[in-house]
């Protein structure tokens, strides 16, 4: 179905997404709320003689609601994705590792104290405070009083 009444430019069109990238992802996808502005740009903007049909509005909005799931099911697995990597740095805790450090770039070893997620990567956290990012290990021993 196309649309007409509506331009390529951003200059008073009021839809999101046009030229200047709001309310589309990065991917260049438009994100919910564009699709209900394009919706009702659409609702404006149609035919008073050739009416949009009520399936293909219904098939809108069932779109609609299909989005709001899958962006639903989008953070909920984001979410088990990042305890998922928070149980398997788990096993790190009390460990000897080696690994480059995240600010200073350098090599360094210690027990490891604590895991976290830092802009989605597992860190772990020695006990002198460096920080090693899970990639960064090149080495992992039992402590000395676990042998």
């Amino acid at each position: 179905m196309s649309v007409s009444g509506i331009g390529g430019s951003s200059a008073g069109s009021g839809i999101p997404g046009q030229a200047t990238g709001v309310g589309s992802t990065p991917g260049g996808r438009l994100d919910k709320q564009a699709f209900l502005m394009l919706l009702v740009a659409q609702l404006k903007n149609q035919d008073p003689l050739n009416p949009m049909q009520d399936r293909e509005f219904i098939a809108q909005l069932a779109q609609l609601n299909a989005l709001e799931q899958l962006q639903q099911l989008n953070e909920t697995v984001a979410a088990l994705a990042q305890h998922a990597a928070l149980g398997q740095v788990a096993g790190y805790l009390g460990k000897v590792v080696s690994g480059l450090e995240r600010t200073s770039r350098e090599l360094v070893s210690g027990t490891v104290v604590r895991a976290t997620i830092l802009d989605g990567a597992a860190v772990l956290e020695l006990e002198r405070g460096e920080r090693v990012d899970v990639r960064d290990v090149v080495s992992i021993a039992v402590a000395e009083e676990e042998r």
